[in-house]
Formats: structure tokens, C-alpha cells, sequence
């Protein structure tokens, strides 16, 4: 069994280290598809990017604008660019010139008004500022038309990023922000390309250069499927985070990330390159499908195999474990075959030579007496020759059973000697003349019928005692001797009486 638990503790280690390895691979599998997908959106991000570059570029060769050149040079670009949600042109103007771009803009667009929101999110006249940054046209008109007027450097944040890409000649993108035309897991945000009168080239020269701005409005869900593609798949959470500032903003998310078949210990985040001035990060978990659909079935083959292999040891172990036995039961069983006697069930003549020199020699050690009593049953031929073998061996056994009643310690042995004589060693023992008594007794007891005894009309036995201390003295054949004379001496004295040497 030692052996069992060691073979299966060694089976689970080695699965064990294969499912960690495994475990391992798949893991960086994960990392490498997510590191794939970061990559088309970094790249989708910066096409994207770069089609606003395009247009800030063709709007700079040719300075001015109107509602009709605007919506020819971005009409193509936004039929084939569905990340794109909207393109403004917004002019940069102090207060003074509001009334001048409001009559303009009132030929075209006779509810054009510059506006903003207040802190109820309704539509109100823009407040006293020193410049502002009007939506002058933006295309298409017809999803957008509530922003035309709006001025985008009313809200402190969009403010900020109008500043920054000013002064820096920069694109500056928002954070995202709530569109009602995407889904609640799904957001947009903000790009200012700044537009310069020639080629400014620090600070000074941009602010006095700059004259109004060209921003797109981008739909992160849809930069990210294009990025995700045939990947996007209930088995994966992808989300995109925004971040740049102290609070982290969840700008995408393919599913939902509070589902509970998401495994978070093999998560995995990525920061993709500068998205305008903001830091993105793409965070992703598995499903534990998609671990499923990559998991080896090495270790749990393994672990089966080892299993079953130690399962036939253990069945092989326990069949020798009781064949042994067996075998083992059946030495036993031949070895007290060969001490007993197989009429009676006493201990044989070869087992009570065996003890009688074990208890000689102990009793010579500790200088202790020894008794050997010698029995005989009388005229036990005539009971053989009128009541027959077999009632003789019963006569036997009979004989066997009341002995054994009066010899009782753990320490004396009762053995047939042979044929009708009986012996019993009585180690400790100095007067072994009162367990010969008490046998004789027995027996003329038990009134077992001999009609044919010469002593009695019962069964009955004669005994010979001898007790000795073993020394130099005396020996062992001197004991055995002794003991068969005083028998010999109660056959003669009439039997059925005990005589000591």
C-alpha cells in the first residue's frame, strides 16, 4: 500500500507539473492573440489618424471654407472610413465676431446659433468667454445637424485639449464620451487637428497663426471590431480602457466583464502606443471555454494511465499478498499437523520430545523442578479386541478430552505418547503425583464402560510420576526413565493407581 501511495503521489506530481506547464502555454497563447488584436488596433487607430491628418492638410493648402467644399472633401473619406462617426470644421473667434458668423451662417442655416450646455445638459446662448470654438459645418449634416453651432471650448476638458493642440501643433484626442448613436458598453471621442495660416514653429508664431480647428468624432466599438475580427467570440473579454487620467474609463468592452465565466488569473493588460496625447489599455480574460478548447490531455492521461497501472500493481501486490498468506496458513497449518496428533488433536511424540529438552534445559537455568507424568490406559488391547478399532479410537479421544479438562495451565503440555499412552510435562512443578491423581481421578469419573478390564468394569489408567530439579545430578533420560518405571510399577501394583518414583 506504501508503494500504491508513493506510485499515485508521483502520478499527480508529474500531472500536476504537465497541467502548470500547460496551463503555461495556453496562457501565453492567450497573451500572443491579445498582443495580435492590440496591434490591428493600434494600427487601426492611427489610419484613422491619419485620414484627419489628410483632411487637416488639404483644408490648409486651400484656407477657406464653406458648407458645399466641406461636404464634397469629407463625404468619400466618411463612406469609407465607418470608425469615423463625423467630421466638424470650427473656427477660432473672439466675442466680438459672434454676431458677423451667426448672420453668415443664418443665410445657409437659419437656426444656427452659437451655443453650449448648461449644468442641466440643456441647450443654452453661450456665456461671456473671450474665444470660442463654434461648429461651423460638419458632416454628415443630416445625424449631426443638433451640434452646428455648439461651441466646443465650452466644457473645461475639450478646452483643455483645444489649448493643448494649439499650442503644441499636435492632434489632441478627449477622453471618450457618451454618443447616442453607439450602445452603453461602446463610446467616442474627440480629435483637434489645429489649423495654421503658413508654417508656425513655436508658441507664439501657433497662437497667432491658428484660425479654427478640424476634429473628428471617432467610434472606439468600431475601431476595435475591425481590430478584433473573427477572434471576437464569447470566449474572450476584450476591453479597451482609457488610462490617462486618476479614474480609468472603459471606453469598450465586447461582453460583459462582471460575467462569471471570465477566468481572472489569466488576465492580461497591454498599453497601446500614444492615441493623441492619451494612454489606452487593453485588458483582457478567457473564458474557461477557450482554456478548455486548448487544454492538453496529456496530464489527465497521465493521471489515468498511472492510475490504472498502479491499480493492477495493487492488484497483483494483494493476490501475491494473499497467496502468501495462503501459503503461510498452509505451513502453518502442516507444521502443527506435524506437532499434533491427528486422532486426539493432543501435541504428538515429536512435539513433546521437542519441549520436554526446552523445559530440562530452562529448568536446569533457573534451577526449578520438572515433572513428567506418564499414563497408560489398562487392558485398553481387550478394549480394542471386543469393542473394535473404531470404538477404540473414540475411547482415545474420550480419554484426550478428560485430560485435557484436568490439565489446564498454559505452561504444561499434554501429548500421546503413543497408542493408549499419554504424557504430560508439568514445568514448575515439584509434586506432580497430585496431577496424576487428579487425571486418574478423571478418568474413573467419566465411567467409560470396559467390561472386559481386569482392574474394573470401567475405563481406567495407571500413571507414573517423576519430579526432579535438573542439575549435574541427573538428566533428561534419567527423568523419562524414572517416570516409565513408576508406570510400570502401577501396572503391576493392579492399575488403576499412581506410583512415584
Amino acid at each position: 500500500m506504501i508503494l500504491a501511495v508513493l506510485g499515485l503521489s508521483l502520478c499527480a506530481a508529474l500531472s500536476r507539473s504537465f497541467y502548470v506547464q500547460d496551463t503555461l502555454a495556453i496562457s501565453t497563447e492567450f497573451q500572443g492573440d491579445i498582443d495580435q488584436i492590440a496591434a490591428v488596433l493600434e494600427r487601426e487607430v492611427l489610419l484613422n489618424l491619419e485620414v484627419l491628418f489628410a483632411l487637416k492638410a488639404a483644408i490648409e493648402v486651400v484656407p477657406g471654407m464653406d458648407a458645399d467644399r466641406f461636404k464634397s472633401i469629407t463625404q468619400g473619406i466618411l463612406e469609407r472610413s465607418p470608425a469615423i462617426m463625423a467630421f466638424a470644421w470650427a473656427p477660432s473667434i473672439e466675442r466680438n465676431q459672434i454676431a458677423n458668423l451667426e448672420r453668415e451662417q443664418q443665410r445657409l442655416f437659419p437656426d444656427w446659433r452659437l451655443s453650449e450646455r448648461d449644468a442641466e445638459n440643456r441647450v443654452v446662448p453661450v456665456a461671456e468667454r473671450s474665444w470660442y470654438v463654434p461648429v461651423q459645418f460638419i458632416a454628415p449634416l443630416e445625424k449631426n445637424g443638433a451640434a452646428m453651432g455648439f461651441d466646443l471650448a465650452s466644457e473645461a476638458n475639450r478646452r483643455a485639449a483645444i489649448e493643448t493642440s494649439r499650442d503644441t501643433g499636435r492632434m489632441v484626442a478627449t477622453a471618450g464620451i457618451k454618443l447616442v448613436q453607439e450602445s452603453d458598453k461602446q463610446q467616442g471621442f474627440l480629435v483637434f487637428a489645429p489649423l495654421y495660416k503658413g508654417r508656425p514653429t513655436n508658441l507664439e508664431q501657433r497662437r497667432e497663426a491658428h484660425y479654427g480647428y478640424i476634429n473628428g468624432v471617432f467610434l472606439v466599438g468600431e475601431l476595435a471590431n475591425q481590430a478584433i475580427g473573427i477572434r471576437n467570440s464569447p470566449s474572450l473579454l476584450f476591453q479597451v480602457v482609457d488610462v490617462t487620467d486618476a479614474q480609468p474609463n472603459q471606453l469598450y468592452s465586447n461582453a460583459d466583464p462582471g460575467a462569471s465565466r471570465w477566468v481572472s488569473d489569466m488576465g492580461y493588460k497591454t498599453l497601446l502606443a500614444d492615441v493623441a496625447g492619451r494612454t489606452w489599455q487593453i485588458q483582457a480574460k478567457p473564458s474557461q471555454t477557450y482554456i478548455d478548447a486548448r487544454r492538453s490531455f496529456l496530464p489527465a492521461l497521465i493521471m489515468v494511465s498511472g492510475s490504472f497501472f498502479i491499480a493492477l500493481l495493487v492488484i497483483y501486490a494483494l493476490i501475491n499478498v494473499n497467496r502468501n498468506r495462503a501459503l503461510v496458513a498452509s505451513k502453518e497449518e502442516l507444521e502443527k499437523m506435524s506437532l499434533t496428533d491427528g486422532l486426539t488433536q493432543l501435541e504428538n511424540r515429536r512435539h513433546f520430545d521437542q519441549f520436554l529438552e526446552q523445559e530440562w534445559a530452562r529448568a536446569m537455568r533457573q534451577t526449578q523442578p520438572l515433572s513428567l507424568i506418564m499414563l497408560d490406559i489398562d487392558h485398553f488391547k481387550h478394549y480394542n479386541d471386543h469393542y473394535g478399532h473404531p470404538a477404540g479410537d473414540e475411547c482415545l479421544r474420550n480419554v484426550a478430552r478428560v485430560l485435557q479438562g484436568v490439565v489446564r495451565r498454559p505452561t504444561d503440555m499434554l501429548a500421546r505418547y503413543g497408542g493408549e499412552e499419554f504424557a504430560i510435562i508439568l514445568p514448575d512443578t515439584a509434586n506432580g503425583g497430585l496431577v496424576a491423581e487428579a487425571c486418574r481421578a478423571a478418568i474413573e469419573k467419566a465411567a467409560m464402560q470396559h467390561e472386559f478390564s481386569d482392574a474394573s468394569k470401567r475405563l481406567t489408567i495407571s500413571a507414573g510420576v517423576c519430579s526432579m530439579v535438573p542439575g549435574e545430578a541427573n538428566s533428561l533420560d534419567e527423568l523419562k526413565q524414572q517416570a516409565d518405571a513408576a508406570l510400570y510399577r502401577a501396572k503391576h501394583a493392579g492399575r488403576n493407581t499412581v506410583e512415584l518414583s
